[in-house]
């Protein structure tokens, strides 16, 4: 199946699933740029010039957006017909918005790829709601990556038989337990996670002091950046907690997966916000479990899925940062529980969550 790929990003090191979801699918081409993709992975555009050029697009976008809709429109559907493209995956429901007129046009089914923010994030659905509405129901298949996005969207379109729930996976050749690991003399506590309101880094933290009064000696490395990252280094300062948490910057799933098999737990506190942007499911959470690390996370989207209460992890309700220090003093204190939910959510994720089969299921679907 000549398959084409489309995404916002060239590149995001928050969004690996979809590098992921392209070297599983294996596509002919992938798209990228904003939610009318026109860049080709490869090199070079749908459009020819002068509307190649970024000032070009950017203008006509802004001063005549229907105009502007069309023409993609029309450029998309000549690039899918020169290329014999069978089948398009738009990663995102905005982006899938754009181009199901190309693929309607073209005859070509196409799948949208919910992943989080775009089935719940208030100004989102304002926006495109009404486009949800007609375009989902003509989709080939609408996937979501967690149960509890399914409610909202058919909410918007009214019953939809094309949707399916599959997760975002975990490659579990590349995330694994490091078998020569030997036990830390303090307990060490990670995350990998944007710092952004709805990953809760500073409810995190907030966790962690409460750990640190019965275990002082415990460490938190904090991989990731974002708008919040600023914000949590002042309040550890202030609260002159330096020497206990690590801020280690955004890093690669290759730099990143020595500090998985070297902790004893994850953390991720994740939130709605008030703007109602939300997780789907985590996937450093998957990448954490395939490591061998108990979580503690919260009840949150596709999470619960992702970890099963007292079995692979420890979940409390948002917010809570009570329950959640709690939770990582009984893990500190009880060193063999945490790693009994380490090789469970290890085990939970072979069986559930390996990238491999999912990926086929979503190939299965547009097929």
């Amino acid at each position: 199946m000549k398959l084409l790929i489309a995404r916002s990003n060239y590149f995001s090191y928050s969004e690996t699933f979809i590098d992921e979801q392209i070297k599983q699918l294996q596509p002919h081409s992938v798209l990228y740029e904003g939610w009318q993709p026109s860049r080709l992975y490869k090199g070079g555009s749908i459009y020819p010039f002068p509307l190649n050029q970024l000032l070009v697009r950017g203008s006509l976008r802004r001063l005549f957006p229907d105009l502007y809709q069309k023409i993609y429109t029309y450029f998309l559907r000549k690039y899918l017909r020169n290329n014999q493209i069978e089948a398009l995956l738009a990663n995102y429901g905005p982006l899938g918005t754009h181009i199901s007129e190309a693929c309607e046009s073209e005859k070509i089914p196409f799948g949208i790829v919910f992943l989080g923010f775009d089935a719940n994030e208030t100004k989102t659905l304002e926006n495109y709601g009404p486009q949800y509405a007609k375009v989902l129901p003509k989709a080939k298949a609408v996937i979501v990556v967690a149960s509890a996005m399914k409610p909202t969207l058919e909410k918007i379109c009214g019953p939809l038989p094309n949707l399916h729930v599959i997760p975002c996976g975990v490659d579990l050749n590349q995330f694994y337990p490091d078998k020569q690991k030997k036990q830390n003399t303090s307990f060490q506590l990670i995350s990998v996670a944007r710092f952004a309101a709805k990953k809760g880094s500073l409810l995190s933290i907030k966790s962690f002091e409460i750990l640190l009064k019965q275990f002082p000696d415990a460490q938190f490395n904090m991989v990731g950046d974002g708008p919040l990252w600023q914000e949590a280094k002042d309040y550890v300062k202030a609260h002159q907690l330096e020497n206990n948490i690590h801020f280690l910057g955004a890093k690669s799933p290759e730099e990143y997966l020595p500090l998985l098999q070297a902790a004893d737990a994850f953390i991720q506190h994740s939130v709605v916000t008030p703007s109602g942007d939300s997780e789907g499911t985590p996937v450093a959470i998957l990448e954490a479990s395939a490591t061998g690390l108990a979580i503690v996370s919260t009840r949150h989207a596709g999470i619960p899925e992702a970890v099963i209460e007292e079995e692979t992890g420890i979940l409390v309700d948002e917010h809570d940062v009570s329950s959640m220090g709690n939770a990582l003093i009984r893990l500190a204190s009880q060193r063999d529980l945490c790693q009994q939910m380490g090789m469970a959510a290890r085990k939970h994720m072979l069986e559930h969550y390996e990238v491999g089969k999912l990926s086929q299921k979503i190939k299965q679907l547009l097929s």
